[in-house]
């Protein structure tokens, strides 16, 4: 890809299969090679009061860079958001959650 067709994703919205704003992408996790594993998404609260992140498979995020108000599309079910573990300390390792795994998983 040419660097000039890169498009930043941090503080990106990002949205429910049916286009529901539903969080902010807020950081990307990678492996030792640099690759994404995974992503952090906030969910919900106003100005920082009540909002919860959870780290999420990097494979359940789609990305639209045509589409300006659906960027980044999250592949999960309202429930499975819910019942992920939050994403507390950026310091030690992440349980990242899939669609078809609410178990926690280390990237």
């Amino acid at each position: 890809m040419a660097p000039e067709q890169a498009e930043a994703i941090l503080g990106q919205r990002v949205t429910d299969a049916e286009g529901t704003d539903i969080g902010r992408l807020v950081d990307v996790l990678v492996d030792a090679t640099g690759q994404p594993q995974a992503a952090v998404i906030d969910f919900g609260g106003f100005m920082g009061v009540g909002n919860r992140k959870i780290a999420v498979h990097w494979s359940v995020l789609h990305f639209n860079p045509g589409d300006q108000k659906h960027k980044v599309t999250l592949e999960m079910t309202p429930d499975q958001i819910k019942t992920a573990p939050e994403f507390l300390n950026p310091n030690k390792a992440a349980a990242v959650v899939t669609p078809a795994n609410t178990t926690p998983n280390s990237p």
